[in-house]
């Protein structure tokens, strides 16, 4: 049996609605870079961090610390957890990269919020190893799309990495 090549793409302008390019030499326009952010297609599958649940001036702030990797996330403001998390959020809200030698967290796997009366929530993102409050000695899982509220301190399980959230020191 032989193997037959694929054929080759068609050339520009053999469809009408193939954009047309203008062949002739332009000046360098600085703002080239910004353009191309102006014109940029929305990343539909990307997290979407909900503004409900940012607080506009919160008066504490939150460590979230893993004693593996001694990471610790200040929490001032809502903020999407995630290996590789988007920057794409409401304003008032933060990122916040988390480190993970056990490659169990997905790029956007959690948040925690504060909402406008200073209560802490904590939402899974749908994450593949899942996310977990555990409280005398039972671990809750926290689903999709159903915030949970928490109480500090706590310990939190997000993948296979354990995280002490506390009040902030002054």
């Amino acid at each position: 049996m032989s193997v037959l090549p694929y054929p080759p793409a068609p050339e520009l302008g053999w469809y009408e609605d193939d954009p047309q390019f203008d062949t002739t030499p332009q000046a360098h326009n600085d703002d080239s870079q910004q353009n191309l952010h102006d014109n940029h297609i929305e990343d539909w599958d990307s997290t979407v961090l909900s503004s409900s649940f940012t607080a506009k001036n919160p008066q504490i702030a939150y460590v979230l610390h893993n004693d593996v990797t001694g990471q610790d996330i200040v929490i001032k403001t809502s903020t999407l957890l995630g290996r590789k998390p988007s920057l794409d959020v409401p304003q008032g809200a933060q990122s916040a990269r988390i480190d993970d030698p056990t490659r169990t967290i997905s790029r956007n796997h959690a948040a925690i919020s504060i909402d406008a009366n200073g209560s802490l929530w904590i939402e899974d993102y749908g994450s593949l190893n899942g996310t977990y409050i555990l409280h005398d000695g039972q671990e809750t899982q926290v689903l999709k799309d159903s915030p949970v509220e928490i109480t500090v301190p706590t310990s939190i399980r997000l993948g296979d990495l354990f995280f002490e959230l506390t009040q902030q020191s002054d």
